[in-house]
């Protein structure tokens, strides 16, 4: 049996990031020998981590990039089960790699990020380090032609919102207020989240099933059957107006709603203003 010394032990823990404990095992194991006792970590990672896997991961952080000519801007929500995990620089360095493996080309789900950029093997190793399951739950990104990409991270890093907006003249989108207004869009998603551009965004079924409960509030509150259908429209129209961005109140003028600032901005420069979509990721919803 060969000698495991300290030195053996904290060289192993510096080429693979695992605990201690399980370095010295890993030598134990493996008689001592380094590449194999690698081996052997990264196969009990593996077991680790899929073992891990069943557990929820509830918490995390939004990442973003933006390009310095704002064409493109991505964001992602990197879900652990703590905070205490998602405040780790292991952690942080994982979601900055993710950002900018997606920053460099598109993918179209989580799976496919996580596997063409070859992050699968990454992903394992921090989570075998940190003891916790680790999801990539979702990402957006934007590339726009005609606009800027802009984006929003609440202090606490668990809002983020990501939007593209466009001007019909390019000269408009160098404008410094074209990027205030980019930053106050994004702060309005995070602070009030919408759930759609434009009333006409909002899914049929969706509004089917609003109208039935207003029906049943309505019923419920004593009014006739035949002024219910009268009533109804003016109920759908105060929904749009919480879940709609740009028929959403403008949070810093509750006066105007966010399709008079872009109105009003594009005025000043001159120019038609198009919000032309937008995401938002919060973390636990």
């Amino acid at each position: 049996m060969a000698e495991i010394t300290a030195a053996k032990v904290k060289e192993l823990r510096e080429r693979t990031g695992s605990g201690m404990m399980d370095c010295k095992k890993a030598l134990a194991e493996t008689n001592g020998d380094m590449e194999k006792a690698i081996d052997y970590l990264r196969e009990k990672g593996l077991a680790k981590a899929a073992k891990k896997a069943e557990r929820t991961a509830s918490d995390g952080r939004v990442f973003y990039s933006i390009s310095e000519d704002g064409k493109r801007g991505v964001m992602i929500e990197l879900n652990s089960e703590t905070d205490f995990v998602a405040k780790t620089d292991e952690f942080n360095d994982l979601g900055k790699k993710i950002t900018a493996h997606l920053f460099e080309k598109a993918y179209d789900d989580p799976a496919a990020l996580l596997a063409g950029s070859n992050l699968n093997e990454t992903l394992t190793a921090v989570i075998a380090k940190l003891g916790e399951n680790i999801v990539l739950k979702r990402f957006a990104r934007f590339d726009s032609v005609n606009g800027k990409a802009f984006c929003y991270i609440h202090s606490n890093y668990k809002v983020g919102a990501l939007a593209e907006i466009e001007a019909d003249k390019a000269a408009a989108l160098d404008a410094p207020e074209f990027a205030e207004l980019g930053h106050e869009i994004c702060m309005q998603i995070a602070a009030a989240n919408p759930l759609y551009l434009v009333p006409e965004d909002a899914p049929e079924d969706v509004l089917e099933r609003e109208k039935a409960v207003y029906r049943q509030q309505l019923l419920d509150e004593g009014k006739p059957a035949d002024k219910i259908e009268k009533i109804l429209p003016g109920k759908i129209r105060k929904y749009f107006d919480t879940t709609c961005l740009l028929e959403q109140e403008y949070i810093r003028d509750t006066d105007k709603k966010v399709k008079d600032l872009v109105a009003e901005v594009g005025k000043k420069l001159g120019a038609k203003l198009t919000v032309k979509r937008f995401e938002r990721f919060g973390i636990g919803e």
